[in-house]
């Protein structure tokens, strides 16, 4: 019995992991204040996280550290005139793992 109960524990660990992960992410986005100028479903100052996350969706893989590194410096010209300022108090890893959150918003 306490095997099972042992074995059924360890089955959930990983899904408790990607729960928590996002969560420590999202709370992430509100510490940085990144919804000062981003909502997930609607365009404020800068784009909605799901309008960035559609439009990254085929590349994945390769815009986490993009879309990380534009987090830290800002820039302009890809969503219209408004440029996105830098947040150079966020860090690489801290920028990674919002960048994962928003592309797991698709």
């Amino acid at each position: 019995m306490i095997r099972r109960i042992a074995l059924v524990i360890l089955m959930l660990l990983p899904a408790a992991t990607v729960v928590a992960g996002t969560d420590d992410a999202a709370a992430l986005v509100r510490q940085k204040r990144c919804n000062a100028c981003h909502d997930v479903d609607k365009t404020l100052i800068g784009p909605s996280y799901r309008a960035i996350a559609a439009r990254h969706a085929a590349n994945e893989a390769v815009m986490v550290d993009v879309l990380a590194q534009k987090i830290i410096d800002g820039g302009g010209g890809n969503w219209g005139v408004v440029p996105m300022v830098p947040n150079e108090q966020v860090s690489f890893d801290e920028a990674r793992r919002i960048a994962r959150w928003i592309l797991s918003l698709d």
